[in-house]
């Protein structure tokens, strides 16, 4: 009997395979389901979109597309399984559809990291305009984007002939270190990503707001930290990489490295979704705009650096710097945030 386009060439006999799709299953779900209500809550409150939601909209699809990878490389391509039993059980053909997809699997990992983090750069630009926040985001942003297209050539040109990195018997065909490449990534990933994490803590060091509120803020933008330690425990795993029998020994790395990228989307749209929360879409004495922020007129009358204009019980801040001009100012996402 043949077996359609949507039809599972292999069977589903272990935990493993059930592992990866249920993970890839949940991280479309959810990645979806946020950037959706966050979208919704800009079009609820007729605010434009922005770079940040094109961004992450772009993500969103890179993401998809590294999970539906995941899903046929189980349901097609034997993963799980030993190499031998996949040639064996399945034929050639399920194994270089495996290969395949394994090198997208890292180019579609490249473009949502890169996606998702320019996002959150774009919405630091939003929240702290200041001068030196701004170059600094547009110094990593363009690192970010270099260190990807980087990531990209490098998953491309690691073993050449492209086709060898499907087909181990091409003539002439040599591959690179592998593991030391996706070692390299992974380390450079993890600085990176602490470094965007890291990047608002001197300026809410400077706030002036109650200690209480200004340890749940510190809070709320550390959550993101989370995420490193997906990236750690995944960098873990990578030793124990033998690629002469991908198809068994990377499941739990590939895992690891889909999860990863989905969770820093989904908690980067959490600052998004603060109108859900505590009165929804209301608009009383102040009024949510778009990042669920509080608008507010209160003049400055004080020489600190920064002044808190008009907090209340749903703990949103606006900022605006004393000094300098009075049109500058920076909107602090407060209680319910979450920064990836």
């Amino acid at each position: 009997m043949s077996t359609t386009a949507f039809e599972s060439s292999i069977p589903i006999e272990n935990s493993r395979q059930v592992a990866a799709m249920v993970v890839s299953g949940l991280c479309i779900f959810v990645t979806c389901l946020v950037v959706g209500l966050r979208l919704f809550a800009k079009f609820k409150n007729s605010k434009p979109f922005d770079y940040s939601d094109m961004a992450i909209i772009v993500a969103l699809i890179f993401n998809t597309g590294l999970h539906a990878d995941m899903f046929i490389m189980v349901l097609r391509g034997g993963f799980s399984f030993h190499v031998q039993d996949v040639a064996m059980r399945f034929g050639p053909d399920a194994l270089t559809l495996f290969f395949k997809c394994i090198m997208v699997f890292a180019l579609l990992w490249n473009a949502t990291t890169c996606f998702t983090k320019l996002s959150i750069l774009l919405m630091y630009v939003t929240v702290f305009p200041i001068r030196r926040m701004m170059l600094a985001c547009r110094a990593l942003g363009i690192f970010i984007i270099l260190w990807n297209i980087g990531g990209v050539l490098g998953g491309l040109l690691v073993c050449r002939p492209i086709s060898m990195n499907w087909d181990q018997t091409t003539p002439g065909g040599k591959c690179g270190n592998q593991p030391m490449y996706y070692m390299a990534l992974g380390i450079i990933n993890i600085l990176v990503e602490v470094t965007l994490l890291g990047l608002p803590f001197p300026v809410l060091y400077k706030l002036q707001m109650p200690l209480r509120k200004k340890l749940v803020v510190f809070g709320m933008f550390s959550v993101g930290f989370a995420t490193c330690g997906i990236t750690i425990y995944r960098q873990a795993t990578l030793p124990g990489l033998k690629f002469a029998d991908m198809t068994h020994s990377g499941l739990i790395a590939t895992i690891f490295s889909g999860l990863e990228p989905s969770v820093a989307l989904a908690l980067s749209c959490v600052p998004y979704l603060r109108p859900y929360f505590g009165g929804t879409f209301r608009s009383p004495k102040n009024t949510y705009n778009s990042d669920g922020v509080i608008r507010s007129n209160k003049a400055s009358n004080n020489s600190r650096p920064f002044e808190e204009l008009n907090d209340d019980a749903s703990s949103e801040v606006q900022l605006r710097p004393i000094q300098g001009r009075l049109d500058t100012h920076a909107r602090l996402l407060g209680l319910g945030t979450s920064i990836l």
